[in-house]
């Protein structure tokens, strides 16, 4: 990330430069790559212990098998190790979390990003909320304090559990996607989040563009619309109202979208995509043009992002919406090719 900021008109050069192919060095230019740390908390029951372990395997799997995630770079700290040593790599304490976190930290490439999925119950008491593992429960404050390693990385926190909601504005900043299951530390009851944002890496009814890429806004966005679905199914009062924040100023918003407030930033942080567009390769040529300028598309937002430090936030926004635009018109015409070739 680029540091500090530079004039109005400067920052307006270098992007017109970036997304007209001029080339910078491989630092700049490249995304880097993503780290992924899943930590599971205290189940309370063996209902619940069963159903998280579950879910974190099978976002683990998800990431790495369907999402092209190095396996050394997906870490899975959980309540029981020794009911799984080949998938979890640890216990879910704060100490380890700490140890992890500043490894992945002295590792990470100032362009990497870190995607910190909690998974679990969550408590909230009038001084600051609490995810609940062995030991002393971890607070906001102490994920403050334990992600001073990522300084110019892109990271995502994604809290499914209860009362996730007060996680949200102490942890917002610049270049931070927050995620939670509840508008509040309010909320309370067990959620259905985790579910349907585990679902949205495992299955295919989350690519909203169908770009063969799991954006973390199309996650949030299918997996609310399908927590609502299933309390309007079970005749029940909705009692979780997740929100997602992205653009540092500790307000969530519930209907986050490419028109902002929230959402943008949440659209480029993608998982997956490359390996399964590389892998096949098409006979028809048109078809394959087409690949190759969505790709290209997908370059320059992975460029605008690496730029954003420099540019008035308006401008990254009407940049960024511009290249979205596009890359959703991109794949409709392949889709609209892919269709008539079958």
């Amino acid at each position: 990330m680029i540091q500090g900021r530079v004039p109005i008109a400067g920052a307006r050069v270098l992007l017109a430069a970036l997304l007209t192919g001029i080339v910078f060095p491989l630092g700049l230019q490249a995304q880097g790559e993503t780290h992924a740390i899943i930590v599971v908390g205290l189940g309370g029951s063996a209902q619940y212990r069963e159903r998280f372990h579950n879910q974190a395997a099978a976002l683990k799997a998800a990431l790495t098998e369907r999402h092209g995630i190095p396996t050394e770079n997906v870490i899975y700290l959980g309540e029981r190790p020794e009911d799984a040593p080949d998938v979890i790599a640890d216990k879910s304490t704060r100490a380890n979390l700490f140890r992890v976190l500043g490894e992945v930290g002295a590792r990470a490439q100032p362009m990497d990003r870190l995607l910190l999925v909690l998974i679990g119950h969550g408590t909230s008491d009038r001084n600051e909320a609490q995810f609940n593992i062995s030991g002393p429960d971890l607070t906001p404050s102490d994920l403050q304090t334990a992600l001073i390693p990522f300084p110019t990385q892109t990271i995502a926190l994604v809290h499914t559990g209860s009362a996730s909601g007060g996680f949200l504005t102490p942890l917002s900043g610049p270049n931070r996607v927050i995620i939670t299951a509840t508008r509040t530390g309010r909320e309370r009851n067990a959620t259905e989040f985790p579910e349907f944002f585990v679902g949205a890496f495992t299955d295919d009814g989350a690519d909203l563009d169908h770009d063969e890429r799991i954006s973390l806004l199309e996650a949030f966005l299918y997996a609310r619309q399908e927590v609502e679905r299933r309390y309007q199914e079970q005749n029940e009062l909705l009692t979780e109202h997740a929100i997602l924040d992205d653009n540092g100023d500790g307000e969530g918003s519930h209907d986050a979208g490419l028109t902002g407030p929230d959402g943008l930033l949440a659209a480029t942080f993608q998982l997956g995509g490359a390996a399964g567009t590389s892998a096949q390769t098409p006979d028809d040529p048109e078809l394959v043009r087409l690949y190759e300028e969505r790709v290209e598309i997908q370059e320059r937002i992975s460029q605008l992002r690496a730029v954003r430090d420099a540019l008035a936030e308006d401008a990254y926004l009407a940049e960024m919406e511009e290249l979205l635009v596009e890359l959703a018109l991109k794949t409709r015409e392949i889709r609209a090719l892919e269709g008539g070739n079958e």
